[in-house]
């Protein structure tokens, strides 16, 4: 078991691909995260490193407090689980709200409890973002719809996908530039955070990539463990 672990590991150097580990969050600093050649891999979108994603999106989310003279946020496993399933979940039954059908999940703090928090006091924010390198009004042109490859004009060159951290820097520009949401990421209330991304192929609009994000904070007191039954599915 033991080789095969290390052949694994050894195909993913070679390859230039590695996963990003727990562990991590600590090892990084939240000014120094930008020089961290993790982060600046551009997204293969066959092959997500949802762990990468979620903490690209953790640390530019605290490089907009500390610019600000505002606490850093602690990581939370529990909100991650929570955010991600919730931005799988509004992918795959196609919506977009703070609020779920299931009623199990109807609600931030129902959602916040499956994930294994005794003592839920969430703020969610939500947002869908590209996955390529696309500004607002800016007009595109298919050129390989297969591969939801585009341009910003007919037979020009395609327009590249982003990095783990030009994607966290575009999604988190969004909900800064949204009141509602600003004032969750900027709140001095909240202490712990959790961000969850999910992507997919928008089949409605050339197949472009896309991704549902959110951010899952714990305001006024630290996050009492319980048992959860909603996990990250992908072992840190």
């Amino acid at each position: 078991m033991k080789k095969i672990f290390i052949a694994l590991v050894l195909l993913a150097s070679i390859q230039g691909f590695a996963l990003w580990d727990y562990k991590h969050y600590n090892e990084n600093s939240n000014t120094t995260f930008r020089s961290n050649p993790l982060f600046n891999k551009v997204i293969d979108p066959d092959n997500v490193d949802y762990r990468r994603l979620n903490a690209a999106v953790f640390f530019v989310t605290n490089e907009e407090r500390l610019k600000r003279n505002l606490s850093s946020l602690e990581h939370s496993i529990e909100l991650e689980a929570a955010a991600w399933y919730h931005s799988k979940r509004m992918t795959e039954l196609n919506f977009f709200s703070h609020y779920d059908r299931d009623p199990a999940r109807r609600d931030p703090v129902k959602r916040t409890g499956l994930a294994g928090v005794a003592n839920p006091l969430p703020a969610e924010n939500i947002a869908s973002s590209s996955g390529i390198k696309i500004t607002s009004g800016q007009r595109l042109y298919p050129i390989d719809i297969s591969k939801g490859h585009l341009s910003s004009r007919p037979g020009g060159e395609i327009i590249p996908y982003h990095t783990y951290l030009s994607f966290a820097d575009a999604i988190v520009k969004q909900w800064m530039d949204s009141p509602g949401h600003r004032a969750n990421i900027l709140s001095k209330d909240v202490i712990q955070l959790g961000c969850g991304i999910y992507c997919f192929r928008d089949k409605s609009f050339f197949s472009i990539l896309k991704c549902n994000g959110t951010q899952k904070f714990q305001s006024h007191e630290k996050i009492i463990k319980k048992e959860p039954s909603d996990t990250v599915p992908f072992e840190y």
